[in-house]
């Protein structure tokens, strides 16, 4: 259990590896890490942003389609998060009758439940970008019944850009010696870029909020 678990969550450190091994069967293990990763909140820990990040690095040097993985992560992504709906939808019958499943995720539940019911959309499409809430906000839009062709929508955009954003960039900057040599800082410093659209979002309806009220 315990190898099966660092093999899956260094996956995208020894990607290039897996490919002289697996070949073209690597498509799939993307596939199926990245469906896995957003169709169960359990499995937060399975490798997503960085890996997307390897692909398009090796899809830079000819390893990987660049094509064939825009596709795939995309499709991987929108379908595991509306597994996660329906999973979400699903235990709605139980959840207020079972106090164990209450508590279980009961933090992340309720924050992310807070975090829809105030920015509604914009957390769905922003959701794919923020660890905790990538899971958690499917998950907590299917409990809460919230409309899933609004849902579906905003989330396929959010998909879309999370994979062209992520793809891109390590198409771009995944072979420079600084980025390689640094991976875990240059990740931490490019996660941050598409966070500050919400933020800034959020912070400007806060201070029309103020102004309102003063």
């Amino acid at each position: 259990m315990i190898k099966s678990y660092q093999f899956i969550s260094s996956f995208d450190d020894n990607l290039a590896g897996f490919i002289d091994v697996y070949g073209m069967y690597i498509y799939i293990a993307l596939f199926i890490i990245v469906y896995l990763k957003t169709a169960f909140v359990v499995l937060t820990f399975l490798p997503a942003d960085a890996l997307v990040f390897a692909s398009g690095a090796l899809a830079a040097i000819g390893k990987l389609n660049f094509w064939v993985l825009l596709v795939l992560f995309v499709s991987a992504t929108i379908a595991g998060d509306s597994q996660n709906y329906a999973m979400g939808n699903f235990f709605r019958r139980w959840h207020d009758k079972k106090p164990r499943l209450k508590l279980f995720l009961k933090d992340k539940i309720e924050a992310a439940q807070l975090f829809v019911n105030q920015y509604g959309r914009l957390s769905i499409l922003f959701a794919r970008f923020v660890p905790l809430m990538r899971t958690t906000v499917p998950f907590v839009s299917g409990l809460t019944q919230y409309y899933f062709s609004v849902f579906l929508k905003f989330n396929s955009l959010g998909a879309i850009l999370w994979t062209l954003f992520w793809l891109n960039i390590g198409y771009i900057l995944g072979n420079t010696t600084w980025v390689e040599n640094n991976l875990v800082l240059s990740l931490s410093i490019i996660s941050i870029i598409p966070l500050l659209v919400p933020v800034i979002y959020i912070g400007v309806n806060k201070m029309k909020g103020i102004s309102i009220r003063n």
